[in-house]
């Protein structure tokens, strides 16, 4: 009989201490992934299959736990969905999903950072920017999903996850997850290029042409405007100097005459 308790005690509290041993879920306060990562396939059929969507894709790297990983991934992700959810209206279906995904990645993202642990070390990872067709970006996504399911707490990122350049790819070579040919690799998270500034040196250039145009437009007004004002006012003078010169003339022929008439 004693035996038999023992046993049972041992079923039931068991359980309580799996989390300790083998290691518990990764968020204390409850799972953020709901059902609406449900839809996505609902919203993979509302987009056209050739449509492009930027995200800076980070491949997995060896001896380095998911939870190192994720921290890069779903904040990137999240950066993404914002641009994606632009895309859309907000009274419809594609808005709504979207929306409910992203804040599926916002629990996430407060899960793994919970500790508010400051980190000293670096886990590198490689950033590639890529535009994923709509199948390939959410099977990216789920991947997260999967990845953050299975993370669990006794494998802690013990350090700040970082992204870094992908070496130059051959010219052949297409992304090795997803196979597309228009991925711009080279480039990661943290990194800005000369070609990111094209556009704002674009508008700058545009802007000092115009200016330049109206400055030179609003010089030439004003010298135009200054030299008719300078020959209305020489032609006033000299309409001036002219009557009086008449006047002159009319007065002195008056003395002239009247001199005559004494005589």
């Amino acid at each position: 009989m004693k035996e038999a308790n023992t046993l049972i005690n041992s079923v039931i509290y068991l359980p309580l201490f799996l989390p300790t041993i083998f290691g518990g879920p990764i968020c204390k306060t409850g799972n953020p992934v709901t059902d609406d990562i449900k839809r996505i396939d609902e919203l993979v059929g509302n987009l056209p299959n050739d449509y492009k969507i930027q995200i800076k894709y980070i491949s997995k790297i060896p001896n380095v736990t998911d939870t190192c990983w994720l921290r890069l991934t779903v904040s990137e992700m999240s950066f993404s969905l914002d641009g994606l959810l632009e895309k859309f209206a907000k009274n419809s279906s594609n808005y709504l999903i979207i929306e409910n995904l992203h804040r599926v990645l916002n629990g996430i993202h407060n899960c793994l950072y919970e500790d508010r642990k400051d980190y000293q070390e670096e886990s590198e990872f490689n950033c590639e920017k890529s535009n994923l067709e709509p199948k390939q970006y959410f099977s990216y996504f789920n991947e997260i999903i999967t990845a953050f399911q299975l993370a669990e707490d006794t494998n802690p990122c013990d350090a700040e996850a970082v992204c870094r350049p992908t070496e130059p790819p051959d010219a052949e070579a297409t992304t090795p997850e997803t196979g597309d040919p228009n991925t711009m690799k080279g480039e990661c998270a943290n990194c800005v290029t000369s070609v990111d500034y094209l556009p704002a040196i674009g508008t700058s250039v545009v802007c000092t042409v115009i200016i330049t145009i109206c400055l030179t437009y609003l010089v030439i007004r004003v010298q135009k405007n200054y030299e008719r004002n300078r020959r209305i006012k020489s032609y006033s003078t000299d309409v001036e100097q002219e009557r009086k010169r008449e006047e002159n003339e009319q007065d002195g022929q008056f003395i002239l005459e009247n001199q005559e008439s004494l005589t």
